[in-house]
Formats: C-alpha cells, structure tokens, sequence
C-alpha cells in the first residue's frame, strides 16, 4: 500500500501544473551542488601542492634565497648609521644538478687517446643501503635584484656605502640594488 501512495505522489509531480516547479527545484539543487563542490577542498590539488612544496630543488632555492637575504641582513647592520635593516632577494631560475655521467675512452697500442664517447647513463653510488646518483656540481640560481631597506638609508653618503657593500658581497651591478629609508 505504501509503495502505490508513492507512485502517485511521483505521477502528481510530473502532472503539467507541477512540472515546472519540479524543473525550478532540480535546477535550484544542481546550482547549490556545483556551490558547495566549490567549497570543498580537492584532494589532487592537496597532492599537486605537498609534491611543490616537497621538492628538494625549490626547497635548495628558497633555502638558498633566505640564507643571502640573512646574511647580507648581517653585515649590512653592521655597518654604523644604518640601524635596522631588512633585505628582499630576487633570484632567477632554480638550484640546478648536473650530474656524472659515464665517459668511455678508446686508447689506442701507443697509449694515446684515440676517441671519447658519453653514454647516457648516470654514475650512481650507494650510501647507508641508498642508491643516489653522483653530483659533479650544483648551479646556484642567479641572483636578479635587492631592495634594501634602513634607517640610514636616507643619507646620501650612508646609502652610497651600503649600495656599495651589498653589491661587493653579492656581485651586482648598482643598478640592480636599490637602497631606501625605514618609514
């Protein structure tokens, strides 16, 4: 009996009167659905950032970028007259690997060199039960630009100093520092 009552409740629904309210609420509840799927955090977009935030080469650059701007920070308060000072580092690109690499040689009966080939296969070592492929060297990023702010930095003469000393310690042009004074 229960079951037929809800038959008939369903065929009033799609009756021609109601069908346009039943049209009005389904599209009513698709928009909250799509509103509240925009509230809810996605998962793959979580992964996406931790696999950022975990990765060893923008990890070295940040590291990188912080350990210049606190120690220019350093010596820069050094100097007399200048007071508190704080620095912002611009740098272009990423902490970049290069690795070893396998290098073959032919040596002839004379003992001369005859010919080098590469191969395409790192050098890897074993450290602690850990195979890590070998590092030759690591290019650090390139430093773009510092802003320098201080106390001093509206003397002429201490502004000079201080634009001279940060571009002696980072080797930079001039005009890719710019000192200014602390509100």
């Amino acid at each position: 009996m229960k079951i037929k009552g809800y038959f008939d409740k369903l065929k009033g629904l799609f009756a021609l009167q109601n069908r346009t309210k039943l049209i009005v609420i389904l599209g009513v509840c698709g928009i909250l659905l799509i509103m509240l799927s925009e509230l809810m955090p996605d998962e793959d977009t979580d992964d996406t950032s931790k696999a950022i935030s975990n990765d060893p080469v923008t990890e070295d650059t940040f590291e990188y970028k912080r350990q210049i701007e606190s120690e220019l920070c350093k010596i820069l308060g050094e100097i007399r007259g200048v007071g508190s000072v704080e620095v912002m580092v611009t740098i272009e690109g990423t902490t970049e690997y290069v690795y070893a690499e396998e290098l073959d040689t032919d040596i002839d009966k004379d003992g001369e060199k005859n010919s080098e080939q590469y191969k395409n296969e790192i050098v890897m070592i074993e450290q602690n039960g850990r195979k890590d492929a070998l590092v030759r060297k690591i290019i650090k990023p390139q430093i773009s630009g510092v802003v320098i702010v201080c106390q001093g930095g509206g003397d002429v003469s201490l502004n000079e100093r201080v634009l001279r000393a940060a571009s002696v310690a980072l080797d930079l042009p001039t005009s890719k520092i710019c000192v200014e004074c602390r509100k």
